[in-house]
Formats: structure tokens, C-alpha cells, sequence
């Protein structure tokens, strides 16, 4: 929640520091970490979740092939993401060499994240997974204290920290968690299982960030960063919940899913997330009013209500999620992958090539939220009615 809470405040103390420009600029920096950092593992540290026990404190039985196939993934990914940022954004001057080792650091962080929290250090893989957004807070703010605007310096400083914390936490790992092997699963099975979760990984991602991507191909880095500033201002708090209800739910879905306390779950989330809407609503009128941010966010009263509007479906999608992911069997994961990758490359593709409204960038990605929640929860109450 800290994380998510710095992540936050350090996006508006850097809007209100850095040119509209340099902003936009940051806006893709973040963007493409916050990318690699969800997908850089193509799906394997749910695999490593999935099918690794804890035998005992700081004891885990899992298979070699999984750790094989991390490392290489996070390797793939941190020279893949360098070489693609390095190509598309040339306006960026960051050095490609700690590029790459921030890359590998925050991929390779994900894969630790799941170690310490199959090995129920919640506190440990929060911090692990926040490290670089509570850093960026607290730079952000002595940028904001003492005016200072060196736009690489912060850039370096970060990347720096995400290095920093990810050979701390690695060598942390090595010397306290003890690795059992064993062969409880075959290779074919785990590839298998790694494929459907790398398609489910991917249309995740694709839906998280399609916005992002097409809103910064189609309009200027002003504009991007003006967009990613309201996504973040007005979805952040829907982040700090569905967050929440994604690492304590999923536990408890595992062991104790009764379908109808979790449809009361779901309309409990809905005027939850209304009221937050409200809200957030109230603080940016109190904002504005007593001009303690100097945005203008009565020019987008639309792409505002929209912003309210997916974090309430996302935060009804992150419930069905954790239940799905608990209770799911591979061939309802097939089938809703399947159904999913569809409407979401049909839907995607239409408004990357045919949409050039933010409004209607936005709408689009609402329905997909929808509807991949739609599918997921039929699937499985279809698969749960099936067990019975």
C-alpha cells in the first residue's frame, strides 16, 4: 500500500517540478518499467507459485526447470526491453548498459517477490516490490524541497536503487531459502502450464497498458504525460485496493471459495469502488479550489469520469482474478485464454488503428476490462458446477 501510496506522491511532486516535456519523458520511463516488471517473466513466477511448496520456514520444493526458465526469461526480456527502448525512444539519454541492469534487476525482482511470498514474507516481498517506487518518493520529494530539476540525475538514481535492491534481495534469498528439487512434475507439464500462463500474462499486460502505449503513439510526450498523470492520479487508489485484494484474497480463495459469499465479495467491490469514485471526486474540487496543484483538471472533466469508471471495473476484474487464479484447473485457464486473447487483440487492434479519441481509447479498454472479467467468472463457476 506504501508503494503504491509513493508511487502516487512522487508522480505529482515530478509534474509539478519537470517541463511538460521532460514529464512525458518520465511517463515512458516509468511505463516501460512498470511493463517489464509485470510480463518480463512471461508468466513463470506464477508457474513457481503454482507448483512449488513450502515444506517449512525458509524451505521450498520446487523443480530446476522453473529457475531455469525464469533466468532465462529475465535475461531475454532485460536485452529485448533495452534494445526496443533504445530504438523507439532515442529522445531518452539513458546510458543502455544501466538500462540493461536495471531491466534485469526489476524483471528479476518479480521472480524473488514470489520466492518471499511463498515463504510468507509478505513485509520482505512488499518492500522488495515497492523498493524502487519508495525511493522515487522520497528522491522526488528533495527535488520538490530544494528545486532541483536534473531530469538524468533522477532517472540514474532510480535505476540505481532497483540494482541496489535486487542484489540485496538476491543474496538475502541464497543465504536464508533452502531450494528442495524435486521431479513431482515433468518438463512437458511445466512448459504447458508456463505457455497458458505466458497468454494469460500477455493479454494482462496488453489490457494494463494498451492505453498508455497507443495514447504515446498517437499524440505528442506532452500529451502522453498529461494522460499519465491522470491515470495515475485517479486509478492509484484503485491500485492500492486491487492490490490488496489480490495478495490476501487469492490465499484465502485457495482454501475457502463458497460462490455465494463471493458474489456478495463482488457487490461489496462495486460500491466500494463507487463510493471511492465519489471521493476522489471531492479531493480534486477541494484541490483546485484552494489551488494546491497547479493542473487543470476541469479541461478534462471526460477522460476523468472515464479514468473512475475503469478503476471501478478493474477493481471488480482484480476480484474475480484472485478467485480465478486460486481455483482455476489448465484446461479452464485454455479456455478462458483462449476467449480472452481473441476479444482483446479485436478490440485493441480496432482502436489502435481506427480510434483517435483519449475518450475513446479509454472506453475501449473499459470493455475489455469487462468482459475478461465476464469470462473468467463464468468459466469458473462453470468449472466449480462441473466438480460438484
Amino acid at each position: 500500500m506504501f508503494g503504491a501510496l509513493s508511487f502516487f506522491a512522487s508522480n505529482i511532486f515530478m509534474k509539478e517540478i519537470l517541463s511538460p516535456e521532460l514529464y512525458g519523458y518520465l511517463s515512458v520511463f516509468i511505463t516501460y518499467f512498470s511493463f517489464i516488471y509485470v510480463f518480463g517473466n512471461f508468466g513463470t513466477e506464477q508457474v513457481f507459485l503454482r507448483f512449488s511448496v513450502p515444506e517449512a520456514k525458509n524451505k521450498i520444493s520446487t523443480q530446476k526447470t522453473l529457475l531455469y526458465l525464469s533466468l532465462f526469461f529475465t535475461l531475454f526480456s532485460a536485452l529485448t526491453g533495452t534494445i526496443l527502448f533504445k530504438h523507439w525512444y532515442k529522445e531518452i539519454s539513458i546510458n543502455p548498459v544501466f538500462l540493461f541492469f536495471s531491466s534485469l534487476s526489476i524483471i528479476g525482482s518479480t521472480f524473488l517477490f514470489s520466492v518471499l511470498r511463498l515463504n510468507s514474507n509478505f513485509v520482505l516481498s512488499q518492500l522488495l516490490s515497492n523498493s524502487w517506487k519508495i525511493g522515487m518518493f522520497f528522491l522526488s520529494a528533495v527535488y520538490l524541497i530544494y528545486s532541483y530539476s536534473d531530469f538524468y540525475l533522477f532517472l540514474n538514481i532510480i535505476s540505481m536503487i532497483m540494482i541496489v535492491c535486487f542484489i540485496f534481495y538476491l543474496f538475502y534469498i541464497i543465504k536464508k531459502i533452502q531450494f528442495n528439487f524435486s521431479t513431482e512434475r515433468t518438463n512437458k507439464q511445466l512448459f504447458e502450464s508456463s505457455f497458458h500462463f505466458f497468454i494469460s500474462i500477455s493479454s494482462f499486460s496488453l489490457i494494463i497498458f494498451a492505453d498508455r502505449f497507443i495514447v504515446e503513439h498517437k499524440y505528442t510526450f506532452e500529451k502522453f504525460g498529461d494522460f499519465f498523470y491522470l491515470s495515475t492520479f485517479f486509478l492509484a487508489p484503485f491500485s492500492i485496493i486491487q492490490s490488496y485484494i489480490g495478495f490476501k484474497q487469492l490465499i484465502h480463495f485457495k482454501t475457502n471459495f463458497i460462490k455465494r459469499d463471493f458474489q456478495r465479495f463482488l457487490k461489496k467491490v462495486i460500491l466500494f469502488g463507487v463510493l471511492m469514485a465519489v471521493g476522489l471526486c471531492a479531493i480534486t474540487f477541494l484541490i483546485r479550489y484552494f489551488k494546491i496543484i497547479n493542473f487543470p483538471f476541469e479541461h478534462y472533466i471526460s477522460i476523468i469520469i472515464l479514468l473512475l469508471i475503469t478503476g471501478i471495473v478493474r477493481l471488480y476484474a482484480s476480484s474475480v482474478s484472485a478467485a480465478f487464479e486460486a481455483k482455476t484447473s489448465i484446461e479452464t485457464l485454455r479456455k478462458s485464454n483462449l476467449l480472452i486473447v481473441i476479444i482483446t487483440v479485436l478490440i485493441l487492434l480496432f482502436t489502435f488503428i481506427f480510434v483517435d479519441s483519449i475518450e475513446m481509447i479509454t472506453v475501449n479498454i473499459i470493455i475489455v476490462w469487462f468482459l475478461r472479467s465476464l469470462i473468467c467468472k463464468q468459466l469458473l463457476y462453470n468449472q466449480i458446477k462441473k466438480e460438484k
